[in-house]
């Protein structure tokens, strides 16, 4: 009755009509909250982390300032010493660590709600990427072609996911896109320039690499001969690096662009010691975060409109090309640019195919942009709400909640691993241990016993790789009973089925007894 009611046949054309007037009206802010709501829906839902980076080295980093010692520090006093060293610029750790430290003070400290909260912000930042991709696109082209890139960059299938964790990668795309924007549009205010300096040395904070991008800028001023807004780019740089680099690490460390030095002397050491691939695996990585097709075009396309588009390509081209040589190749490495390649792509396809009078190529046109969203929609509505890695982050938040959790120790008997976990959400960073080959349970406890480590309440196994027998040996020493089983998420599940080379966890959860004759 319902489906043939005479009044939602009349009601579903009118709120059409409607809905496709506002977008004629407000193109751009309809993009803007099309892109919010996904977004909105990755920060609620799609909870834990992506990548090592984006918890240990920057969540993890930014709680220990405040955490590491029994009283919690100050804001002005954060727990790093002059040997201490983050994996990233200071500057992303230093905001975490600020609102950390302001949610202690109004007392806000569940760390499941604080990570919603941090994830919302960053939901909200990542507009930023579609706003300034729509700007830049509609600088070059029309206003088609700008919507059909903020579309893209608003929905493209990873992004939601990777715009609401705390990626350097991807973090510093805003500064970066504002600074080509107003790169592009300077010749109204030569001092913009200093401004556009500014926003490149933000993004070179956040993310070191992106010099290799924004440099490219001066030095098309210094080709052209304007030296004036040469200086005035390089003035802009230079104040914002000492500023964000210089004057903070100095304050933090007592060494004045203490990161950037570091990361340099550990990059030139152990590049090797990382995922390592083909010249041409980015070329690949492309083509598959554009599902194939789409990114086939764009390639083909950015090779033919080159001349047009170079002012972006030149320096994609270059951060492509660096990160094909060095040894270190890692996916998450060149998200920096691919708005960028979204931007010139989109355009110079737009183009070809607007110039063409070819039927079996606007055909191919039709058949590759249905074939990438009808493939993208299904994939950006699943990942959205997938949440990665949690297993770690779940067995700290059960232990949280236990009020006798002073200490636990994880019983790797089974491999060398050392997992390291998420003290984050478990409120509480007192240094654990590991049961490891060659000192099983009766040498771990035999350390106990001596004072070397705490005795601790709880016990985590890892997998269920010869669990039987490392649970007898503990048995043996101290009983312990079983309290929870953590599983990882149905995403973390299902990757090792299509990737064996990736293990999914599982975590076994014990209570270990006050004495050796039981609880």
């Amino acid at each position: 009755m319902f489906l043939y009611d005479e009044r939602n046949v009349v009601f579903l054309p009118v709120v059409l009509n409607y809905l496709t007037r506002i977008y004629r009206q407000h193109p751009l802010k309809v993009v803007l909250i099309a892109a919010l709501a996904i977004r909105i829906l990755a920060a609620v839902f799609s909870r834990g982390y992506a990548f090592t980076d984006d918890h240990y080295f920057v969540i993890e980093e930014a709680q220990q300032w405040i955490f590491q010692s029994a009283e919690p520090r100050s804001f002005f006093n954060p727990n790093i010493g002059i040997e201490g060293r983050l994996s990233h610029g200071s500057l992303y750790t230093s905001l975490h660590y600020i609102l950390f430290q302001f949610y202690r003070t109004v007392g806000f400290q569940n760390p499941m709600h604080i990570m919603l909260s941090v994830r919302l912000f960053h939901a909200l930042y990542s507009l930023l990427i579609v706003y300034f991709g729509f700007k830049i696109a509609r600088h070059w082209g029309s206003l088609k072609t700008a919507l059909h890139v903020a579309w893209i960059l608003a929905l493209v299938w990873f992004m939601p996911f990777l715009s609401v964790r705390n990626l350097a990668e991807v973090v510093c795309i805003p500064p970066l896109m504002a600074g080509v924007y107003g790169f592009l549009t300077y010749p109204k205010s030569r001092k913009m320039l200093i401004g556009v300096g500014l926003l490149f040395s933000l993004a070179f904070a956040l993310r070191f690499q992106t010099i290799l991008f924004s440099g490219i800028f001066g030095l098309q001023l210094l080709w052209n001969k304007r030296f004036k807004e040469a200086f005035a780019l390089l003035l802009g740089f230079g104040l914002g690096s000492v500023l964000a680099l210089g004057v903070l690490d100095y304050l933090l460390f007592k060494i004045p662009f203490h990161e950037l030095i570091s990361y340099i002397e550990y990059n030139t050491t152990h590049s090797g010691e990382y995922p390592n691939g083909p010249w041409y695996q980015y070329i690949l990585v492309i083509l598959g975060l554009f599902l194939i097709f789409s990114g086939g075009n764009w390639l083909f396309a950015m090779g033919a409109k080159f001349k047009q588009y170079q002012t972006i390509l030149v320096p994609t081209l270059v951060f492509l090309v660096f990160h094909s040589y060095f040894p270190n190749k890692q996916e998450r490495f060149i998200l920096p640019v691919i708005p960028f390649l979204v931007i010139a792509g989109v355009g110079a396809w737009n183009e070809i195919l607007m110039a063409s009078k070819s039927e079996r190529l606007l055909r191919y046109a039709r058949f590759s942009g249905r074939f990438f969203w009808i493939l993208n929609m299904p994939l950006v509505a699943f990942l959205s709400v997938a949440s990665t890695r949690t297993a770690k982050m779940d067995a700290m938040n059960y232990l949280r909640q236990q009020p006798d959790a002073a200490h636990f120790v994880i019983e790797s008997s089974h491999n060398d691993y050392m997992e390291y976990m998420p003290r984050f959400y478990g409120n509480f960073w007192t240094p654990y241990q590991h049961i490891l080959p060659g000192c099983g349970s009766p040498c771990f406890f035999d350390s106990v016993k001596a004072g070397v480590h705490p005795m601790p309440n709880y016990a985590l196994f890892f997998d269920s790789t010869q669990l039987q027998r490392r649970v007898r040996e503990f048995n043996a020493v101290y009983p312990i009973k079983q309290v929870q089983i953590i599983e990882s998420s149905w995403i973390d599940r299902l990757i090792p089925k299509l990737n064996p080379v990736v293990k999914s966890q599982k975590i076994y959860v014990y209570r270990i007894a006050k004495t050796r004759s039981g609880f």
